[in-house]
């Protein structure tokens, strides 16, 4: 059978006795249009009172984004956040919106207005995040544990903090959304990465789809003493459409959401396959975002197996770690622990990253296949590379052995895959 992937001239073809399954999102009926969502959920906020009560007397109001990392329509939201600011007569110059980096690259002009939409981009300023500039971030003092934590001085200093955001699963806590808008997307870098370490303690399968665990308890308690005051969160369906929202507290209304959302993400499979083939799409722009398909294809494939991602990447492993991953590699669990615990590796973020996959490479042989990496460079890493998703299943089919069963995952990067227990 020939299986079509998501990008030009790209798919595989898997012997029919050999398919396990072709799988893909969940797509059930919609609850309404998009802006009766979208308007729904902020009449009916959780855990908190209505923006337009919220913002009344503010002096002045930030709304987060996510980045061009993230396909979230923040262009469907903004127009029904602004509207509730009106009805509380915030003027517009008091409103300004800032993209969430992390410890991503900043956005240009053009992803910003795209992000945001043409007219809020003519009418109201527009900043990324500077997270690696020390002038731009406030010092909050310290969480019970001694983590200092440094956010954004625009965010400190607003009287009201909006987080637009989506809801769908993710390693290191769990699941997108809520706090996760400025923690990390709108802290200092060693705030940032004290709260992504905390995942090293963990691992992929006690944490994807578990919406209370410990990083997102952290990121609850710090986005909350950062001022994240109310969130609008989306659930997107496969093509992008907005199927679910919240509004509301940054913790009661995110986990409300997590329930919304995992009727649309969660795919079983009625066994463990051989080999995984999954795409990343649409988390595309480097293999950093990638790997959340190879998180998925990770947590299905059985071990001894092989997982195939697929991705563009375009532009290559990371615009901000890159150094950090061609120089170190994805190496054993106790050698990137002590990277990190000898400074070597600074960024803990970049830390997790690589316990993520390596992970997976301690599971299964992980084979990627993409054009924005060279050869030389994936396997400089440790990674296997292969020109093709057929060169990559033909190669581990025949390493695998008669009898092998394969499934493909087609938009992995969204999936949580329910699995038989035994």
């Amino acid at each position: 059978m020939r299986v079509a992937l998501p990008y030009p001239d790209c798919s595989v073809e898997v012997p029919d006795n050999r398919l396990m399954g072709v799988y893909a999102l969940p797509d059930p009926p919609p609850n309404g249009t998009e802006p009766v969502i979208i308007r729904h959920a902020l009449a009916n906020p959780i855990g908190a009172p209505p923006l337009a009560t919220l913002a009344q007397g503010a002096g002045a109001v930030l709304i987060v984004c996510d980045d061009v990392s993230r396909p979230t329509p923040a262009w469907k939201i903004i127009p029904y956040v602004l509207d509730e600011l009106r009805a509380a007569r915030v003027a517009d110059h008091r409103i300004a919106f800032m993209m969430a980096l992390g410890t991503h690259r900043p956005m240009t002009p053009a992803e910003m207005r795209a992000k945001v939409g043409d007219e809020v981009y003519d009418r109201y300023p527009v900043y990324n995040h500077a997270w690696d500039d020390p002038s731009q971030l406030e010092h909050m003092g310290e969480t019970s544990d001694g983590v200092p934590v440094w956010i954004n001085r625009r965010v400190a200093q607003a009287d009201i903090v909006i987080g637009i955001g989506r809801i769908m699963p993710i390693d290191v806590c769990g699941f997108t959304g809520g706090g996760k808008i400025v923690i990390p997307g709108c802290c200092g870098e060693v705030t940032n990465s004290e709260m992504h370490w905390v995942r090293a303690s963990g691992n992929a399968s006690s944490v994807v789809g578990t919406r209370d665990n410990p990083v997102r308890a952290s990121i609850d308690a710090l986005a909350r003493q950062a001022g994240l005051s109310f969130i609008v969160n989306v659930v997107l369906d496969a093509s992008g459409r907005v199927r679910a929202c919240v509004a509301g507290d940054l913790a009661a209304a995110h986990r409300e959401g997590v329930r919304r959302a995992r009727p649309y993400h969660e795919v079983s499979l009625p066994a463990r396959p051989d080999i995984v083939v999954a795409d990343a799409c649409p988390f595309d722009i480097e293999f950093w975002q990638a790997n959340k398909a190879v998180d998925t294809a990770g947590l299905c494939v059985r071990p001894g197996g092989q997982v195939i991602v697929v991705s563009p990447c375009y532009e290559g492993f990371s615009q901000t770690h890159a150094d950090e991953l061609l120089r170190y590699g994805y190496p054993t669990r106790a050698e990137i622990i002590r990277l990190v615990e000898s400074g070597r590796l600074p960024h803990k973020v970049v830390g997790v990253h690589m316990l993520q996959v390596r992970e997976v490479m301690d599971r299964a042989r992980l084979t990627l296949v993409t054009d924005g990496i060279p050869q030389a460079d994936v396997e400089r890493t440790g990674l296997a590379w292969a020109p093709s998703p057929q060169a990559a299943l033909d190669r581990a089919l025949a390493e695998t052995g008669n009898g092998a069963r394969v499934a493909i995952l087609r938009g992995a990067a969204e999936m949580l895959p329910v699995l038989p227990a035994n």
